[in-house]
């Protein structure tokens, strides 16, 4: 799926050669389990309203769609990135943003730094020496970037300095300044042994080993992992001998969270994307932003604010007063979920925390969703998308956790630092979404047994330990993890890329020996000598280079899909081009056309999951604070007191 969609080409020069890379991290698979466990229990939760049952369906395809954040959008309206339409990804990656970059320290050890906003990066900035470029007078402090030249003779600066110290300093540093989003590389191994990984339970020791623990904490329904493998059989007698009734002709076509009422006052893109897929679902979400909107909405022209807040209304408030915070404890009255990623600290002093919330509203699911957890040496600090990515192992997977460790010159650390920022792609965000969502549907459900709403924790490291499921155990004699090779094929002569005539490529996927088989006779039929499967795993793989480039890319794939070969195309798309173009997309309800409210008819990001066997219509974003006249009328403010609170700056709506 991941080739056949262009998702490999998305990795292109983080190795030495030329075309698509393998992609390692299983997300497609993270998000279609996520995305059926929260679609079984909206279902349930459905059902429970009107005693209908629902068809559930998802799939690895729509697995990938939260990965597309905003290409697609931007190829739709070239003119908002300054007139130059957005074409396929260069093949070279590109340089890292200066905060967001990849750096080795002394000790050859490599770390992430994650410091997206402006105050972020002055603390980076302090705590390593170089606050002297805030008083260039082309310091943009906005951007963070200086003019082309000055930017990177900054940069090397920067990464020079980074290899002055261990990783251990530099760390030591970041984390007694508390807001310097930065962390070192790890392998999936050795997160298992991360202190915020075990202080906040995402690993469980067993039998010599661990194993993964819950995915979101309940605080009054919690997770009892660990126990021993139950007989099922006599459940299933059970239920077989009670069966159901048979359902009715008739079908309830409301989307099942109908009614389910969403405050959202997150940020950026984890949070909000959570909240967006509700919304998918039937949810009225409605997003709580700070006076000036979401800081999302002020990057890369408003396309990735516009893909993960699809669906919502909005509402700009300054919660730092008492009538902003009034209007929101209002909102929050007859609420079911309220999902915030506020830093420990902030509820409290915005009269936002759980205990005041749940005074107003009992039954409220009160979701906070932070990057390290609630019990960890981390708690306090900030994380960016980047950080679980580079932490939980899933950047080095995907590198085949390659990294040198002698130290680099100045133009390798460059050509290192965009590799790594390549293979660190936007996976950790989504994975984290998704997982919110599971999250919320959990409690919701519970909610429905116990009568009462509860607290539930969230964070980025827990989420993405469940990205990186197929490692994240150990045990006596557990294998290492399958790892690409080191020019990024595959995994085996049988689950690689191959290079095809006029330099078209294919992956192909026979693990099992009855599809070798099956390949075989194909070739056989055709004419071919068909490799010796039984010979050595170089062997192999010099028959199937040599089979591969006697055909375009395309014509194998026509030949061995059509009699049930794993064998697809793997570089005549990219992800927003599939989207848009391809007819299986089209014909599965992938994207849909809605209507932006600032720059009219679009193709947006379709549903995760679909109900009784048809794609929900979704609805577009808003804009930041474009719904509080309408929002502040249903609570009862008159048309006098709405005026006088956004001339006060009580809320704010953006410009149209």
């Amino acid at each position: 799926v991941a080739a056949a969609t262009g998702r490999m080409g998305m990795y292109q020069g983080i190795v030495d050669r030329d075309g698509p890379v393998f992609s390692a991290l299983q997300i497609g698979i993270h998000v279609c389990a996520q995305s059926l466990v929260a679609g079984v229990l909206a279902a349930l939760h459905a059902r429970a309203e009107t005693g209908v049952g629902r068809l559930v369906e998802t799939s690895i395809l729509q697995g990938l769609l939260p990965y597309e954040q905003n290409a697609m959008l931007a190829r739709q309206f070239p003119d908002r990135i300054k007139g130059v339409p957005i074409t396929h990804q260069p093949a070279e990656p590109p340089m890292p943003s200066l905060y967001y970059h990849p750096a080795q320290a002394k000790d050859g050890r490599w770390m992430q730094f994650g410091n997206l906003l402006p105050h972020l990066f002055d603390n980076f900035l302090m705590i390593t020496g170089l606050l002297d470029v805030v008083v260039d007078p082309d310091w943009n402090a906005e951007q963070m970037r200086l003019p082309k030249e000055k930017q990177e003779a900054f940069r090397g600066r920067m990464l020079a300095r980074i290899q002055e110290r261990p990783v251990a300093d530099w760390m030591t540093d970041c984390i007694d300044n508390g807001s310097v989003v930065a962390t070192p590389f790890q392998t999936t191994q050795e997160a298992l042994q991360d202190p915020d990984i075990i202080a906040n339970g995402h690993v469980i020791e067993r039998d010599g080993g661990f194993e993964l623990g819950p995915v979101a904490r309940l605080v009054e329904t919690p997770a009892t992992p660990g126990g021993n493998a139950v007989d099922t059989s006599q459940r299933v007698n059970d239920w077989l001998e009670s069966p159901r009734p048979a359902p009715s002709e008739t079908t309830d076509t409301a989307l099942p969270l109908n009614g389910i009422k969403v405050i959202e006052m997150s940020t950026i893109i984890a949070g909000p994307l959570a909240a967006s897929f509700l919304a998918d679902m039937g949810a009225d979400v409605i997003k709580v932003e700070q006076i000036g909107g979401d800081p999302y909405s002020g990057m890369a022209m408003g396309m990735g604010y516009s893909r993960v807040n699809a669906g919502k209304r909005s509402i700009s408030v300054n919660l730092k007063s008492p009538a902003g915070q009034e209007i929101v404890h209002n909102l929050i009255a007859d609420a079911d979920i309220l999902i915030h990623n506020y830093r420990p600290g902030v509820p409290e002093r915005l009269g936002m925390d759980y205990q005041t919330i749940s005074a107003l509203n009992p039954a409220i699911i009160y979701i906070q969703s932070n990057g390290y957890g609630p019990d960890g040496p981390g708690a306090m600090r900030p994380s960016t998308h980047p950080i679980p990515g580079a932490a939980m192992g899933g950047a080095m997977y995907q590198m085949g956790e390659r990294l040198p460790t002698e130290l680099q010159d100045a133009e390798s650390l460059k050509l290192w630092a965009r590799r790594i920022m390549r293979a660190n792609d936007l996976n950790p965000d989504p994975n984290t979404s998704v997982v919110i969502c599971s999250a919320a549907m959990l409690a919701l459900s519970a909610r429905r047994h116990t009568d009462r709403g509860q607290k539930v924790l969230v964070d980025m490291f827990g989420a993405n330990t469940y990205a990186n499921h197929d490692d994240f155990v150990s045990y006596p004699g557990k294998a290492p993890r399958a790892l690409a090779d080191e020019l990024g094929y595959g995994l085996g002569s049988t689950y690689r890329l191959y290079r095809c005539a006029d330099d078209s490529w294919v992956f192909l996927a026979i693990p099992q020996k009855k599809e070798q088989a099956w390949f075989r006779e194909i070739l056989q039929k055709e004419g071919i000598e068909a490799p010796d499967f039984a010979a050595e795993e170089a062997a192999i793989v010099r028959k199937l280079e040599d089979v591969f480039r006697t055909r375009h890319a395309t014509e194998w794939e026509c030949l061995l899909t059509a009699q049930g070969i794993g064998c697809v195309r793997a570089d005549g798309t990219d992800q927003p081009e599939f989207l848009i173009e391809d007819e299986h997309a089209r014909q599965m309800g992938l994207t849909q056309r809605a209507v932006h409210p600032l720059w009219g008819e679009y193709i947006r990001h379709g549903s995760n999951i679909h109900f009784d066997g048809s794609a929900p219509t979704v609805k577009p974003p808003p804009y930041s604070g474009q719904h509080c006249a309408t929002l502040l009328a249903s609570l009862g403010y008159s048309e006098a007191q709405i005026e006088s609170l956004f001339k006060d700056g009580v809320v704010w709506k953006q410009a149209n």
